[in-house]
């Protein structure tokens, strides 16, 4: 009788499983479409587990053909993580999303690629006009009680163009970023082209952030070279300075 015991439980052990592991996606998501604060998602298929949705909605953000996976090591460790991709035209990456046992919210491993432009529209700023493309690499970023405690890796703005009448070309921008002691560093450089840049920023974990560059024509007579006059004149060597204040909204996730 034991035996039959061990086997029977054995065996409702792995038809739970199995249960869990095949659970529908589009099921799920019925059952908790109202505490997903905000975020629809469209035509959902797969399992909870390997699933897809056509369409993903967020106030911010509507993306197209979504893919996630749950993994099962990081579940043995106190952590929520899926692999995430996303064949959307215009936002494609893949990266790693996880939230603690803790309560930290972290991506890592983002590797993708935006237009500027796409992201300036979700912002109150809308002059000037920026375009090009907005490259992620390797990058992490960690939120926890409402603030930004880890930042790193690299960003490409490549084909930077501004638009102050009439198009400007600028070239390509490279941030690289740190983190050390919850204070996040930014070095900015230029990668070529009619800008020539190179500054600093620092974030700290309450959104406060403060910017220091140095930004140079290379062609002084060019179109670039007059409408850069409009920040002041330059200094002695030819630069022109920026030093500029400000905070992030940082959400409490």
């Amino acid at each position: 009788m034991k035996k039959r015991a061990r086997f029977l439980l054995l065996g409702l052990i792995s038809y739970f499983i199995f249960l869990i592991v095949t659970f529908p996606a589009a099921w799920a998501y019925r059952l908790i479409q109202n505490q997903l604060d905000g975020i629809q998602l469209g035509d959902v298929g797969g399992t909870v587990w390997f699933g897809s949705a056509r369409v993903l909605k967020t106030d911010n953000f509507h993306l197209q053909n979504v893919d996630w996976e749950i993994r099962f090591l990081p579940l043995l460790l106190g952590r929520l993580e899926l692999k995430l991709d996303s064949a959307d035209e215009e936002l494609k990456f893949n990266a790693y999303a996880g939230r603690t046992l803790g309560g930290t919210f972290y991506i890592r491993e983002l590797q993708g690629q935006v237009p500027v432009a796409t992201l300036q529209a979700k912002t109150p700023y809308s002059v000037p006009a920026l375009q090009g493309q907005l490259i992620f690499d390797d990058l992490e970023i960690a939120l926890s009680n409402g603030e930004i405690v880890k930042g790193t890796g690299h960003l490409l703005w490549k084909e930077a163009t501004v638009t102050v009448g009439s198009p400007l070309e600028l070239g390509a921008f490279s941030l690289q970023l740190e983190t050390e002691a919850r204070e996040i560093t930014g070095k900015l450089k230029d990668a070529g082209g009619p800008l020539r840049a190179e500054g600093v920023v620092k974030l700290t974990p309450d959104g406060t952030y403060q910017f220091r560059g140095r930004f140079t024509p290379r062609d002084g007579n060019s179109d670039l070279g007059r409408n850069l006059r409009m920040l002041g004149a330059p200094n002695s060597t030819g630069d022109y300075e920026i030093n500029y204040n400000g905070h992030l909204s940082v959400p409490a996730l």
